[in-house]
């Protein structure tokens, strides 16, 4: 018997989705949180309706990002929780067959490390993932924890759906292992990216919602 609902667990590189936004985050880090925020939910909406507007969706949302600055939570980091804060989860989506969990989750905060790693004060496994190069800020451990956490989803619940939704081909190697656990159950990886790829080197039939 077919589900009545799939969920989906939906793995956001914040700062491609900040940068797709157009705003200028170093400048209204607010409000290109929020544009940002609205635009992914709208995507992540119309991807999953697309490819089978039978069915119900329910989407768990999880942010990559470097959040921390030392131990220091970033200006985008502010924003996104005061996005989250003000959001009602109910109408976030455009789509009657698609609703979002209101639980958000955070990538410093790692699926499956063990809690002996956290920080003591802040209760997470990664600070420090916005460190200062002399020419800008750098994003590290960003890709990778997002990377671990796509990897795990994909063991403990092979049911469920897996979008990714990043512009950066460091992620794809996770999405095919995730592709292979997963398809003894018939769930699906999705790659939600705006950039178009050449078809010579990787294999992304559908995997790859290019456009949306």
């Amino acid at each position: 018997m077919a589900k009545s609902y799939y969920r989906v667990a939906a793995f956001i590189d914040w700062n491609s989705q900040i940068l797709l936004s157009k705003v200028n985050s170093a400048e209204n880090p607010l409000a290109a949180a929020h544009v940002a925020f609205k635009n992914t939910a709208k995507r992540i909406s119309k991807c999953l309706t697309t490819i089978d507007p039978e069915r119900q969706f329910v989407v768990d949302l999880r942010f990559y990002h470097g959040w921390h600055k030392g131990f220091e939570p970033s200006a985008n980091r502010k924003a996104i929780t005061q996005v989250i804060s003000d959001t009602d989860f109910s109408a976030l989506s455009d789509k009657r067959a698609v609703v979002f969990s209101a639980i958000v989750g955070f990538g410093d905060c790692l699926l499956s490390a063990l809690p002996s790693r956290m920080h003591n004060n802040l209760s997470i496994h990664l600070p420090n993932t916005l460190r200062d190069r002399g020419k800008g800020n750098e994003e590290k451990m960003v890709d990778t924890a997002l990377a671990a956490d796509l990897i795990v989803t994909a063991y403990q619940e092979p049911g469920d759906w897996i979008l990714v939704a990043a512009e950066d081909d460091d992620l794809i190697p996770p999405l095919f292992v995730a592709e292979a656990i997963g398809n003894r159950a018939g769930s699906r990886v999705l790659l939600l990216s705006k950039r178009i790829r050449s078809k010579n080197f990787l294999k992304l039939d559908n995997i790859s919602m290019d456009g949306q």
